[in-house]
């Protein structure tokens, strides 16, 4: 698996993440995010672009009724990302989507 993430790899996965098969957006995902922990930075788009990758991912597991499992290590990510405002909707919607894994309505 290349290494190299830029923002411009995140910024083109965040997109293409939903037209990837399951196992293969795993891959790709989980990669980015060994990258992005390698090298944590906080400017805006970076990180706008990382967390998106997350929301976009946790959407198709969800939509693809993939196992709680592939969906696990996103929610770590998204938890331990900064709090910023930029990604203040994306960190909410992981904790939706947790919550719809769980089959928690309540929440």
């Amino acid at each position: 698996m290349n290494e190299n993430w830029d923002r411009t790899s995140y910024h083109f996965l965040s997109q293409a993440v939903i037209f990837l098969d399951i196992d293969d957006a795993k891959q790709l995902v989980d990669s980015a995010y060994s990258a992005y922990r390698r090298h944590p930075t906080i400017d805006t788009f970076t990180l706008q672009f990382v967390a998106l990758i997350a929301v976009n991912y946790l959407n198709c597991c969800y939509y693809h009724h993939a196992d709680k499992s592939y969906a696990l290590s996103t929610f770590e990510f998204l938890h331990d990302l900064p709090t910023e405002p930029a990604i203040g909707l994306n960190k909410l919607l992981g904790l939706f989507y947790k919550a719809m894994f769980d089959h928690n309505e309540k929440k």
